[in-house]
Order: C-alpha cells, then sequence, then structure tokens
C-alpha cells in the first residue's frame, strides 16, 4: 500500500514508519522538518505540516490511506506537561483530512475520549479534568466530532498509557469495558495494529480500546 504518514518524527510514528516499510508499503512523511527523518527505499519526505490543507492535498495524492500519529506539543514529555498551545490542533488536521474527501484514515487517539471517558480509571478522570491534559482531551474530542459528523472510512484509536518498552506482551481489542483493558500499551504494538486497520479495512467507523497484559 502507499501510505501518507502524519507524525513520522514522533515517539509512536516511528514504529509506523519502520514496521511499515518492512512490509513492503510505500510511505510519504509529511514532515515540517525533513532533516529528522533518515531517507531510505520505499519512503518519501514531503516537506510541510497537516495544518496547511495544500501541503496535506499534494502529500495525499495517490495514497492509500492516511495513518496519523500526532501529539499535542508539550514543554515536555509529561502527559501533564503544560501544552506550547491551547489551540486544537488535531481537529483542524481532521479536518483538513476530511476536506480531502473519502479517504481511508487511522487516527491515534486515547483511552478517555468521547464515551470511554465514564469508564475510564477514576484517577485517569481527574488527570484529565484537572490537569493539562484537559486541553488534549479537548482536541481528541473535537476529532472524534469531525469525523462522526463526516461518517467516512475512519478508525480511532483509543490507546490506553502509551509505553516505550520491548517486551512483548499479549494485545486486548475491546472497548472501555468489555474485555477490561490494561493500563498500557507498548508503542509498537500501536504501530502494528494501526498498520493492521489500514491493510484489512478493519475497525471501520470504530473506536476500538487497545491495551495489553
Amino acid at each position: 500500500m502507499k501510505l501518507l504518514l502524519l507524525g513520522a518524527t514522533g515517539r509512536t510514528g516511528k514504529h509506523i514508519l519502520e514496521r511499515g516499510l518492512s512490509k513492503g508499503h510505500q510511505i510519504v512523511a509529511l514532515a515540517r522538518d525533513p532533516a529528522d527523518l533518515n531517507p531510505r527505499d520505499g519512503l518519501t519526505i514531503v516537506p510541510g505540516t497537516p495544518l496547511n490543507a495544500d501541503c496535506l492535498a499534494a502529500a495525499g495524492q495517490g495514497c492509500d490511506a492516511i495513518l496519523v500519529a500526532l501529539n499535542n506539543p508539550r514543554t515536555s514529555d509529561a502527559p501533564w506537561a503544560r501544552p506550547v498551545t491551547t489551540e486544537k490542533i488535531l481537529t483542524k488536521v481532521a479536518r483538513n483530512i476530511m476536506a480531502l474527501g473519502d479517504r481511508r484514515v487511522v487516527f491515534l487517539s486515547a483511552a478517555g475520549v468521547g464515551d470511554s471517558f465514564e469508564f475510564a480509571p477514576w484517577f485517569m478522570r481527574f488527570m484529565i479534568r484537572r490537569t493539562n491534559l484537559r486541553h488534549a482531551y479537548a482536541d481528541h474530542n473535537g476529532v472524534e466530532q469531525v469525523f462522526r459528523d463526516a461518517g467516512t472510512r475512519w478508525t480511532l484509536v483509543r490507546a490506553m498509557g502509551l509505553s516505550n518498552a520491548d517486551r512483548p506482551k499479549t494485545l486486548i481489542v475491546g472497548t472501555a469495558t468489555t474485555p477490561k483493558p490494561g493500563m498500557i500499551v507498548r508503542r509498537s504494538a500501536v504501530a502494528d495494529f494501526m498498520l493492521d486497520c489500514a491493510e484489512n479495512d478493519s475497525h471501520l467507523q470504530g473506536t476500538p480500546v487497545i491495551s495489553e497484559r
């Protein structure tokens, strides 16, 4: 497949890039700073930002699917760190994607977004309501509304806490309650799941919660 990857230089996006190339996919990476990516066979690096609708449209030409692993920029890697901006960046990207027409989109979201909030552990709900996480979650909720209103071929992957661990575990795919999710999921496992969704057209208009045990 030919895949447009947004967020290729991020901690999860790097896994999607590596795994996608290893499976023989052609990857188009739209990157604000192309120097952050190493040129190689199968990878096309396009300078630009998905916040610019024209850049996104040009990069997405001929692509079979769009995989989004973007993050809300923060002053540190801590999830509750102060945001660089409270602008709903991901929501704007989602709108720009929808402007391209009917595209297959797999978008990295988070557990606690949308109707999964009420089933999240109490401390997660506290963090979402009372810390800087509320800005990121407001943005993710905006993304979900954009896609639900559009009714196209999207999947929003609600990942539990993201881990950089390497040790394989058992992937759990379900809802916020069934089966009961674990607390974390490896970024590499998220990458594999997102690629699988694109390859097999699985979880169409779905919001699977993924975790590991």
